[in-house]
């Protein structure tokens, strides 16, 4: 995300055009015109002058919350320009936490963009506050991902097949095992099919048994009639099925 944001601006059309104007105190002197590239150079360069840096901040985050334009590119430059000032944040969430660091940065770029679209934002929107919200952002969501813990099933799948292939059991009895179905969940990011493998009971806890056909029995003996299938499940069920004999 933010590799994308600095190859535009590093466009020559794009940084060498004059996208911010500061007014002056003086009476009678004319604004000071910056180009995106200069912009940037007021704010991070080994001259930047503090004052005039607050300036540069002040009206750049003016003419965003005026650009009404559905592709403008004021909202934008707030983003170019915030990014030396959320790099060292995105790498410590990384590295700390082990997100993803385009998930990291999709999460601040969205938070920027909702402090710009906040109804009170013209009053009370400056550039602490919004390198603030975009920081917190981050760390919220890297602290939210910790509590999905990863399942281990499949790798122990995998392990009990080596030993019992080993140890020439593989005609085991159909009963020790179950065949396990995880449907694709909703949205453009899921899985592309339904992964199916099979497992042995004791692998499995008691909530991957919740939402299959409303019984209590035990699955790993039952081999009644197979009811249908609803065509809809919902996203993090598991069916099972007890393990019929493969040919």
């Amino acid at each position: 995300m933010f590799a994308s944001v600095r190859q535009h601006f590093d466009e020559p059309w794009v940084g060498d055009a004059v996208l911010v104007t500061i007014p002056t105190d003086t009476e009678g002197a004319e604004p000071v015109r910056l180009t995106a590239a200069e912009t940037h150079g007021a704010l991070y360069g080994p001259d930047s002058d503090p004052q005039f840096a607050a300036a540069v901040w002040k009206e750049v985050l003016r003419t965003a919350l005026s650009d009404l334009a559905p592709h403008g590119t004021e909202k934008l430059l707030v983003i170019w320009l915030a990014l030396p000032r959320l790099t060292g944040t995105v790498h410590r969430v990384c590295t700390r936490l082990r997100a993803d660091r385009s998930d990291v940065e999709a999460e601040m770029v969205l938070a920027l963009l909702e402090e710009l679209a906040a109804p009170d934002s013209a009053s009370q929107l400056s550039d602490s506050s919004l390198i603030h919200a975009a920081r917190t952002r981050a760390w919220r969501f890297a602290r939210h991902g910790l509590r999905e813990l990863p399942s281990t099933v499949v790798e122990r799948i995998a392990q009990d097949h080596a030993l019992t292939a080993s140890d020439g059991e593989a005609d085991a009895p159909a009963k020790e095992g179950l065949d396990v179905r995880v449907d694709r969940p909703d949205g453009p990011d899921g899985l592309r099919a339904s992964l199916r493998f099979r497992v042995r009971p004791e692998h499995l806890c008691k909530g991957a048994f919740a939402d299959t056909d409303g019984t209590t029995e035990d699955r790993s003996t039952h081999h009644g009639p197979r009811k249908k299938r609803r065509s809809r499940r919902r996203v993090g069920t598991r069916p099972v099925r007890p393990a019929g004999r493969r040919a």
